[in-house]
């Protein structure tokens, strides 16, 4: 496995099966890599300070705004060109 199969597929192998041929290539690549192990380890530290954030309280109006402007832009296909309104 290289660097570039490794930044694709790392972020899944923290939920998959230790044990999984493609866990364990990608372990045996981080044994050999440094900037990936380092890619790794930000990783996992970006998860450790968002898991000790509590979740921000979006009001109703927002959160039903928000959920028809997602929906509206999947309809028209404008998906990632939607702004918010202010």
């Amino acid at each position: 496995m290289n660097c570039k199969k490794v930044y694709l597929h790392i972020c899944e192998s923290l939920d998959e099966d230790l044990n999984s041929p493609r866990c364990r290539e990608i372990r045996n690549h981080l044994d050999d890599c440094p900037n990936c192990r380092a890619y790794l380890d930000s990783i996992k530290k970006t998860i450790t300070l968002y898991r000790m954030e509590p979740a921000p309280h979006v009001p109703a109006s927002v959160h039903n705004r928000l959920i028809k402007t997602i929906d509206l832009s999947w309809k028209k296909g404008t998906r990632g060109k939607v702004t918010p309104k202010q």
